[in-house]
């Protein structure tokens, strides 16, 4: 069987899709969808850069230049998200992907095609948090689709706020989908399966907290 990633397959008849996946003897038609997927993570990334996401620790420092020199550390900046954009997209795509490859002897590629899948969903997120700071002016770790609003009423712990902020809607339905799709080409039972994905999210959520609390304004 050849199997040829569809997206919008895969997230709205994910049966079908992973089953055909589990089923596949070779690929065909990802390498451009990768490629569009992973250009389309560093569009967002760069338009949410051009909007002033993110930038809330720079601005008091771009300030400060005239207004020639505003501009060219500002596309500086959206470069820099740019290029973010891309290393969250294969990073995304490739590690978690290498993670499960190691409990298989299915090849790696089928991993990755079922993280493509799932990049698409963060990609929403991405475009959520946008809308979130065009419309309300809101912080990625305060939207209400996630957990970093109740974080805000329990603790005053950055680190705590922004790591509740990491789990969202998005991220459940991502690890349901992983589920569905690595139960077929995994040979784990269910618990040790669910406590595979559950750890390789808390480590994504940890180190994003983490970077979100280092304040890398200090270094310039």
């Amino acid at each position: 069987m050849i199997y040829e990633l569809n997206i919008f397959k895969g997230l709205f008849h994910p049966k079908q899709s992973f089953y055909q996946l589990a089923k596949a003897e070779a690929m065909e038609r990802w390498r451009w969808r990768i490629f569009f997927l992973l250009l389309a993570s560093a569009v967002i990334f760069s338009l949410s850069g051009w909007i002033g996401t993110g930038s809330q620790a720079l601005s008091p420092i771009l300030l400060r230049h005239s207004p020639t020199e505003y501009e060219s550390l500002r596309g500086l900046f959206i470069i820099g998200r740019f290029i973010l954009g891309l290393l969250f997209g294969g990073v995304f795509l490739t590690l978690p992907a290498l993670c499960f490859w190691l409990f298989s002897e299915e090849t790696y590629i089928k991993f990755v095609m079922i993280q493509a899948i799932l990049l698409s969903i963060l990609l929403l997120e991405q475009i959520s948090y946008i809308v979130l700071a065009i419309s309300m002016d809101l912080p990625w770790y305060s939207s209400p689709l996630s957990l970093g609003v109740i974080g805000q009423y329990l603790t005053s712990h950055k680190y705590l706020i922004y790591l509740l902020g990491s789990i969202s809607i998005f991220k459940i339905w991502v690890m349901v989908l992983q589920y569905r799709g690595l139960k077929r080409i995994l040979l784990l039972p269910r618990f040790p399966l669910v406590l595979l994905i559950f750890s390789v999210h808390l480590i994504s959520w940890c180190s994003t907290s983490a970077i979100a609390v280092f304040n890398f304004v200090d270094l310039l």
